[in-house]
């Protein structure tokens, strides 16, 4: 798994993400995602464009992050994510629960103008 970090001039936290994630490559994530959501309303988006696989407690994991961003008043929006994964969530119909964007730039402009109104 390989995690890059990166902070907008507004405060958004992005991660692109690429590999596999899976139980045993998750700390880095998992360290990366608690800092960024440690204060207040944070928001965070994570890029799955180049991410190929990923089990059971990677979606456990970001399903647990997603609510602790909503629990503080932030957003942790998806984006770019593969069919295969696309289709995991909608088993568990989570693909309606979280906050799913097409590409980085969709996911950024919601983000913008949310912080707007």
């Amino acid at each position: 798994m390989i995690i890059s970090k990166f902070s907008t001039d507004d405060g958004i936290t992005i991660f692109r993400l690429s590999g596999k994630l899976i139980a045993s490559t998750l700390d880095g994530v998992k360290t990366g995602l608690d800092a960024a959501l440690a204060e207040e309303k944070a928001r965070v988006v994570l890029n799955f464009k180049l991410v190929n696989i990923i089990d059971s407690v990677a979606v456990g994991l970001l399903i647990s992050r997603f609510k602790t961003a909503k629990k503080k008043k932030g957003a942790m929006l998806f984006t770019d994510l593969q069919p295969a994964l696309m289709r995991l969530l909608a088993l568990a119909d989570l693909d309606k629960w979280l906050d799913i964007h097409e590409s980085e730039e969709e996911a950024l402009a919601a983000l913008r103008a949310e912080a707007k109104s």
